[in-house]
């Protein structure tokens, strides 16, 4: 009885115990660094006023892009200046990620508290702010920018309301044609109002004068108390003559 022989495979597999560095791999031995040299591919080194159209792709078309009159544009930049016109406070916010969820809540409150919130891009701001008092205000924008228009009296009102919302980021704001940082913003809205202020001012005036009157009947009320004092003493005086 004779055994079948296991013949055993030409090559035998064998697991690397090393551990692979994948960020930093080995470099490649000689022959197959030669090897990748040699395949690596050639492109062309013409400038690019040499180059083909199919070469440049639209950069060509980008740079010699003509500005198209757009009535749209011309019309968002008409609708934008009469919002500054008109409105005696504006705000402008710097707007992180947020959802419609989030700043639908902050529209409501706002329109509710008669102050509108908006959007514009820069070319749209541009065009209407140019050749007027507010085109300093260009240097704000980098893309679309949202913007709160109201008035002066509601500002305590807006900071209380973007407080809900810190993704919305005051930036700066123009109040009585004066453009102030947000530190001024938050310093002019605690202020009072119109009214208080008159009644705090009549308050100061009324005080003043009740000051004035006081001082100026001083020298006589004291004179009279003087004479008063002066007639209790002789009346007594008398009063002790009589008796003796």
């Amino acid at each position: 009885m004779t055994l079948l022989r296991a013949q055993g495979p030409v090559l035998l597999a064998k697991r690397y115990r090393g551990k692979i560095n994948i960020q930093r791999p080995r470099k490649p031995h000689f022959e197959r660094q030669l090897l990748i040299d040699l395949s690596k591919p050639v492109f062309n080194v013409l400038p690019k006023h040499k180059l083909p159209d199919i070469a440049l792709c639209d950069a060509g078309e980008k740079k010699f892009q003509q500005n198209i009159d757009n009535p749209f544009e011309r019309i968002l930049a008409r609708e934008c200046l009469d919002w500054f016109n008109t409105s005696k406070m504006v705000v402008f916010l710097h707007m992180n990620s947020i959802n419609m969820e989030d700043k639908t809540p902050i529209f409501a409150a706002l329109r509710k508290n008669e102050m509108h919130l908006r959007k514009y891009g820069k070319k749209i701001v541009s065009m209407a702010t140019k050749g007027t008092r507010y085109e300093a205000v260009n240097h704000l924008f980098t893309s679309h920018q949202d913007i709160i228009f109201g008035q002066p009296e509601n500002a305590n009102k807006l900071l209380k309301i973007l407080k809900k919302a810190p993704q919305m980021v005051v930036m700066a704001g123009i109040i009585h044609d004066r453009l102030m940082s947000r530190n001024e913003l938050i310093e002019f809205s605690k202020l009072p109002n119109l009214e208080m202020a008159r009644s705090q001012l009549c308050s100061v005036l009324d005080s003043a004068g009740s000051c004035l009157v006081s001082q100026l009947n001083q020298n006589q009320q004291s004179l009279v108390s003087h004479l008063e004092q002066h007639l209790k003493i002789e009346a007594k005086e008398v009063e002790d003559d009589d008796k003796k």
